[in-house]
């Protein structure tokens, strides 16, 4: 292959994905937004590793970066990665991600510049689906339409196999130029079939679901329509007379008005109707009917009812409920009332309730049950009537009793009684796998006589249990007349109550029928069905790709009818979902899409907890209870204080508000900080005053701030007024501080110090150094104001009093300080002190980049960082600045960036010898020698065989499996590589892990466990089972629980299906029981779905 045909071949599987910054009101872009949007992707593009990891997410592959040409290259290798991704493109996910990594923080603070921007993406559909088709071919096998009609008369031979237009087929490759095999997906035919007749399906669903769920459909494309609309209702006039072919079909005269009930679908022959004059309900062929006669379902709710849509609204993500003032004490807990401040310069089941029932009494109340109009408990998933009435039997003994009631219900002419008896005789035999038994007695129930619409429940539960065994046993004589009728019941009545868990297997043959058919409200419906059968039986993985396209199809529709065709979205749930599956990305986007408004503040709080988890999850630093929260909370949080406003809940918008001021002035938007305090204190208020308290306190310091001092005074000096007659020092002391930082920028230097005075001695009185620290650099300021620089050296005591400097407050004493030595001309002290500032401001900095993934620049502060502590000569600052650049590098996961760790690593490790601490040295050589067997050098070896007499207890472990053993000149592990021994190199890896772990050294334990994880694929499954466990049990010490969730789950998908011995029943009972403690305890796992 030459070079161009290589340069085509790379064009063709690679495709661009490009990103434009707009105003929602114009087309055009918005240079500004565009150019910083660029710059961002400039800035993270040094850390490849989080922009991967978001088009992993995304289901694509990311190829290459293109800041200036606004792009990104990506490709593609499976058909499921096509479909995944080009869904999350219908959906707008893949903008909300790019929106939500590369927008600034400051973008999510700003509610008027939030509405009017967004991020839209583009990519070459063409192209797409070029690529799309020849990951289909590349496979070998795939689903395809007929472009025309072969009959049986255009045959050449009996292999080639006939066919109409618009037929679906599934289509292999055998290797020859003109023709497939074949085989019909309505019949299940084979044949050839020649290559130019076949265009695959469109839609990578499709091909998924025919795939995943392999049967026929039982139906033909069909050339002329009975309906123009594929959904409606209203009523309709019989054209013939129709004598009916059972006793649950209407008898009809022509010119009889018969009203729908429910939905007539388009794809169904059968559908359910109540004649006018008689006023009974029962089956109706759609060919009675003439097709103008009924009227189009409501454009705003085309395949699915309102009872329908709250359902789905109603799936309870989460089984505790944090819609109170818990969830923002986690995340705002607040020491604005406590500490000083530093100066500035300017679903639940129905229960059937039954008591124990003696045993002669047993068969008399029973038949008395079957007797009744509607008795749900005994059609239900659970079979719950059966255990509570009859706790203690057992199945042979109930069915007994059973047959027993279905005898005397037959002979007394019971008729009702008969036909329950039977339905749970059939029950209880398809629960023991006597399906021909069991379709003996569904039989028997449907052929007693009684008017069967009266109990539609047991009517649904009859039909569709027995059209599931007809499936089972391919009965396809019997299959079509049950299958119409059981799909009519399902899919047309709204609010279905789903009695069988083989209902799923009907609801796949209906949605290969709407994919044959082309009929796209008729597969929404069935995706509904699907989806919600998989959450009430808690099969969320199951359901996720249903709800997926549940969604694709509500947009798509709603696009090409120009409008919103149904009220659902299904955001909600998805987040939820994604949330499960560990995919941080797509469960923040599709949150963030979210646009239903009947939300109550329960649901509110519950998206904020959702929005805080996966916020964690992208960036560890962002954790309950810490001062570093994301931007983007802010929406939420005023969200929930929109909704709280609504319901006039006083105490939840005064914390919502104190949320907001806190969250603002973390990102330097004093002025939006102030007005929420403001709020804060207008709202709590109306509460009491101890309350209102920390609002007012947090509104005064914000006044400070932002230069407003006498309205501060104003606030503060009744606080400090009503505080003289309580218990409460420490609270006085904060209001004399802030105080005093009001008077000194009035210039009331004198008022000002007595404030700072009586704020010391209180902090002396209760023993807080904290505060006593901050007191004193405040005086430290104050005199620098009146001139009197030797007192102003009571900042020295500050900096002595609270200890490991690194923090912004410091940075300013520093500063102070300096300019107190500037005034006495002690230039060496000058120098020092500023140099001091600068290198906490820049760890500072450094610090920031790293909680925000941006490595690059973390790196470029810490070396800055180095610098400066050489200029100090301060050795110790030194060496805990080069081992933090040692882990960045190390991070970056690269072989460049992992010989620059080894690098700081020697650095370090030459100070740890010179300083004499022996320890950190021991630590050290450890972690030399730890990079050497990742980077894969020898050289490993050597460097422990100097220093192996040094090492302590704690660091033989390493020494065993790292130094010589019997007088080798190579440490095992490195010699098991050399050797390319993986099953040695595994064995000592788990012992490495095992050991560290009993040591408690977890982080380094982890590291040993994840290669462990990466060479078990070159050894089997069963050590895939090992590493896996290992991995997971790390995690769970680390409190890291979603991931040792996820391996505890790899590791038992791992183990065989049956039991081959008591340790593995042991091992099952283990991690199950840890998992179930993981679930009620740490990950709190919803139980209501």
């Amino acid at each position: 292959m030459n070079a161009a045909d290589q340069t085509l071949l790379v064009c063709y599987i690679e495709i661009v994905l490009l990103f434009t910054g707009r105003r929602r009101s114009s087309e055009d872009p918005d240079q500004s937004l565009q150019e910083a949007l660029r710059t961002r992707l400039r800035v993270v593009e040094s850390n490849s590793k989080d922009i991967t990891q978001l088009f992993k997410d995304l289901s694509a592959r990311l190829v290459s970066v293109h800041a200036e040409k606004d792009s990104f290259v990506l490709t593609f290798k499976t058909v499921e990665e096509v479909w995944k991704f080009s869904t999350y493109l219908s959906l707008g996910y893949v903008a909300r991600c790019l929106e939500n990594f590369l927008c600034d923080q400051s973008f999510w603070l700003d509610p008027e510049l939030l509405s009017e921007l967004e991020i839209s993406v583009t990519v070459d559909e063409e192209h797409l689906a070029t690529l799309y088709l020849g990951l289909l071919l590349q496979e070998g096998s795939f689903f395809a339409k007929a472009l025309f009609t072969r009959s049986e008369e255009d045959e050449d031979n009996e292999e080639q196999l006939s066919f109409k237009k618009n037929d679906l087929l599934m289509v292999r490759d055998t290797g020859q130029d003109s023709s497939w095999e074949g085989t019909m997906l309505s019949t299940g035919k084979h044949g050839q079939v020649p290559v130019d007749a076949m265009q695959p399906l469109p839609y990578p669903f499709y091909q998924w679901f025919l795939r995943k769920y392999p049967g026929h459909a039982g139906c033909s494309p069909v050339e002329k329509e009975l309906f123009e609309n594929e959904i409606v209702t209203g009523s309709c006039e019989a054209i013939v007379d129709y004598s009916p072919a059972g006793p649950d079909e209407l008898q009809l005269n022509q010119g009889d008005a018969v009203e729908i009930q429910g939905l007539l679908l388009r794809g169904l022959t059968v559908f359910i109707g109540r004649h006018a004059s008689t006023g009974r309900t029962g089956f109706m062929h759609v060919t009675i009917m003439p097709p103008l006669s009924a009227s189009h379902r409501n454009r705003q709710l085309v395949f699915l009812t309102e009872e329908e849509k709250a359902s789905l609204a109603r799936v309870n993500a989460y089984s505790s409920q944090p819609s109170d003032s818990c969830l923002l004490e986690r995340l705002f807990s607040s020491d604005i009332s406590s500490v000083y401040r530093l100066d500035i310069d300017q679903f639940t089941p129905n229960t059937f309730p039954l008591k124990r029932m003696k045993q002669y009494f047993l068969m008399t109340s029973f038949v008395c049950c079957l007797l009744q109009d509607d008795f749900l408990p005994l059609y239900d998933l659970d079979y719950s009537f059966l255990w509570v009435t009859f706790s203690g039997k057992n199945e042979d003994e109930l069915s007994g009793h059973l047959e027993s009631v279905r005898e005397c219900a037959k002979r007394l002419g019971m008729h009702w009684a008969h036909r329950r008896a039977c339905f749970v005789l059939g029950r209880l035999c398809a629960r023991k796998l006597k399906f021909s038994q069991a379709r003996v007695y569904y039989e028997e129930a449907l052929g007693v006589s009684v008017d069967s619409f009266s109990d539609v429940p047991l009517l649904v539960a009859l039909f569709t249990n027995l059209t599931a065994i007809y499936l089972k046993q391919r009965m396809n004589d019997k299959l079509p007349q049950t299958l119409e009728k059981a799909g009519a019941l399902i899919l047309c009545l709204p609010r279905h109550a789903f009695t069988s868990t083989d209902e799923v297997e009907l609801l796949k043959l209906l949605l290969r029928r709407s994919v044959v058919l082309g009929d796209k409200l008729l597969e929404a419906r069935v995706c509904y069905l699907i989806s919600s059968l998989f959450l009430l039986l808690k099969k969320t993985e199951d359901a996720l790709p249903f709800l997926e396209r549940l969604q694709f199809l509500n947009v798509t529709l709603s696009a090409a009818e120009g409008g919103p065709i149904a009220p659902l979205d299904l955001n909600w749930l998805l987040s939820w979902l994604y949330h499960r599956k560990y995919m941080p990305h797509l469960a923040l986007a599709s949150l963030s899409l979210d646009s239903r408004e009947d939300h109550s503040l329960q649901h509110a709080f519950q998206r904020i907890e959702l929005f805080i988890r996966n916020s964690v999850r992208l960036n560890p630093s962002w954790k309950e209870g810490t001062s570093l929260l994301p931007a983007q909370i802010v929406v939420y949080l005023q969200q929930a204080l929109a909704v709280a406003e609504q319901s006039d809940d006083i105490k939840m918008q005064r914390d919502l508000c104190l949320g907001l001021a806190l969250t603002y002035q973390q990102y330097g938007a004093l002025d939006k900080a102030v007005r929420c305090a403001q709020q804060a204190v207008e709202t709590g208020s109306h509460i009491n005053e101890e309350d209102g308290f920390e609002a007012s306190v947090l509104l005064g310091w914000l006044l400070v701030l932002t230069g407003q001092a006498e309205r501060a005074q104003n606030i503060l000096q009744p606080l400090l007024t009503s505080l003289q007659s309580t218990d409460s020092p420490t609270q006085r002391g904060v209001i004399h501080n802030l105080l005093a930082l009001c008077l000194r920028h009035q210039n009331r230097v004198r008022e000002a110090g007595w404030h700072l005075h009586s704020a010391l001695l209180i902090s002396k009185e209760s023993g807080n150094q904290r505060n006593q620290a901050l007191a004193l650099a405040n005086l430290g300021c104050l005199a620098l104001d009146a001139g009197a620089s030797l007192l102003a050296e009571s900042l020295c005591l500050f900096l002595d009093l609270w200890e490991s400097p690194t923090d912004e407050e410091h940075v300013q004493a520093y500063l102070w300080l300096g300019r107190s030595y500037k005034d006495r001309g002690k230039s060496q002290d000058i120098r020092a002190c500023y140099e001091m500032g600068l290198l906490i401001a820049l760890h500072l900095l450094s610090l920031l980049y790293a909680d925000m993934l941006l490595y690059g620049q973390s790196i470029v502060y810490y070396e800055h960082c180095v610098s400066v502590s050489r200029e100090l000569k301060d050795k110790r600052r030194e060496g805990e600045y080069l081992e933090k650049l040692s882990s960045l590098y190390l991070s970056l996961n690269t072989e460049k960036s992992s010989r620059k760790s080894l690098d700081y690593t020697k650095q370090s490790l030459r100070i740890s010898i010179d300083l004499g601490k022996r320890e950190e040295e021991s630590e050290t050589w450890l972690q030399v020698g730890r990079i050497y067997y990742l980077i894969q050098e020898d050289e490993l070896a050597d460097m422990y065989l100097q220093v192996r007499r040094k090492f302590n207890i704690k660091q033989r472990i390493g020494f065993v499996f790292f130094f010589p053993l019997f007088g080798s000149q190579d440490g095992s592990l490195p010699f098991a590589r050399s050797i390319k021994d993986v099953h040695s190199e595994f064995r000592l890896l788990g012992k490495l892990t095992e050991l560290l772990t009993k040591q408690g050294e977890q982080e380094e334990a982890l590291q040993y466990a994840t290669l462990a994880v990466e060479i078990a694929n070159q050894t089997g499954k069963h050590c895939f089972l090992t590493a896996y466990h290992r991995l997971a049990t790390i995690y769970y010490n680390l409190q890291q629980y979603e991931m040792a969730e996820n391996y505890y789950l790899k590791s038992l998908s791992l183990c065989p299906p049956t039991l081959q011995n008591p340790a593995e029943a042991q091992y099952y009972t283990k991690v199950y029981c840890r998992l179930g403690n993981l679930t009620l305890h740490e990950l709190k796992v919803p139980q209501g779905m």
